[in-house]
């Protein structure tokens, strides 16, 4: 390679938020390799929430907010911000990079990733040639012992020529964004682990900005799914679950109404999907499924007192078959999740009373 070729460090990552380590990392790197630019990349809303789902609460900063924070952090003109995974689903490495590579068709690209991050290396590697198309720029604590791994490796033995081994600066090792969360969540201060700028801006947030969140039904909340089992009356009929009430409401005769109330949840699902509703059923069914669940709850004292446990959480109906209406898709992280909000309101109402 050219040694007098254009280079560009590129750093991806949650940056939720940006820390000082991050812009102490960058920098280091690119003074490093002599490169002419560095480029953060955050990655997008949707994936970051997925992977900080399980976290209690879960610290996801505003998309706009993050985006702000790298900027304030760019303080030297050699560094900016890529918004190309912003708006997608999902984390996307390598399309992004070839991006910047056509983009800067004189440039070597170096990715800028930690050695604990080896078997995602590997993986690009082994399914997107990835080594074969972009050079890394690697850091390590135990240089000598990742030099040694990476020579022995079946996978990367072949690229050592495309991995540039770098020390890790000192006073790197321990700040990291999710410190900086649980900093900001027991009210202590963090400002030494952020630039001024990014300091600016995190200083306003708070709390009680991210609300402890149940965003699955399931497990110790199964309770709160239509598909629980328990008995109640609703219309002047006694069902086995929320979901064949439900489904049994978009019958117009009481006949066929009452084939629901011996189903099963999944039963009444299957045989809803045959059903054609009246016209003004669409148009109700918030107000229906309401009504359902209202029974479920007041007629089950102990299932009540379960869902008035849940205290403030927010109850999202997250799952994986793709309902944006009554829940969250947990993949894309969108939907209206009417089937949450209506059992806050119950939860608000019995509070009140």
């Amino acid at each position: 390679m050219n040694e007098k070729q254009k280079k560009i460090v590129v750093m991806g990552g949650s940056f939720n938020p940006p820390t000082l380590a991050h812009h102490l990392l960058m920098r280091h790197a690119m003074d490093a390799l002599g490169a002419e630019r560095g480029v953060f990349v955050p990655v997008s809303d949707a994936y970051l929430k997925r992977k900080l789902r399980d976290c209690h609460p879960p610290v996801v900063l505003p998309p706009e907010l993050r985006l702000n924070m790298l900027r304030a952090m760019c303080t030297d003109e050699r560094l900016e911000v890529c918004e190309k995974e912003m708006g997608t689903v999902e984390a996307r490495t390598v399309p992004t990079l070839w991006e910047l590579q056509h983009e800067n068709p004189d440039a070597e690209l170096y990715f800028l990733m930690g050695a604990d991050k080896l078997a995602l290396l590997v993986h690009l590697t082994e399914k997107r040639d990835f080594l074969r198309c972009f050079q890394v720029a690697l850091y390590a604590r135990d240089q000598v012992g990742i030099a040694d791994a990476l020579r022995a490796h079946p996978v990367l033995a072949p690229y050592l020529h495309r991995i540039v081994l770098l020390p890790q600066p000192e006073g790197t090792g321990d700040i990291s964004s999710s410190k900086v969360r649980a900093m900001m969540l027991a009210g202590k201060p963090c400002q030494e682990m952020l630039c001024p700028g990014v300091w600016e801006l995190f200083k306003e947030v708070r709390p009680a900005d991210f609300p402890h969140v149940i965003n699955q039904f399931r497990g110790e909340y199964d309770f709160l799914s239509n598909r629980f089992a328990c008995r109640f009356v609703w219309q002047g009929l006694t069902f086995g679950n929320a979901e064949a009430a439900f489904q049994a409401s978009k019958c117009a005769d009481v006949q066929e109404r009452k084939v629901f109330c011996l189903c099963s949840a999944d039963k009444a699902a299957q045989k809803g999907r045959l059903l054609v509703p009246p016209a003004a059923w669409e148009a109700e069914r918030g107000h229906i499924m309401e009504a359902i669940l209202t029974a479920k709850f007041q007629q089950n004292p102990e299932l009540l007192k379960r869902l008035t446990d849940t205290g403030h959480r927010l109850l999202i109906h997250g799952n994986s078959k793709g309902d944006t209406l009554w829940g969250v898709d947990l993949y894309t992280w969108q939907g209206e999740n009417l089937l949450g909000k209506i059992l806050m309101k119950i939860r608000e109402k019995e509070k009140d009373e």
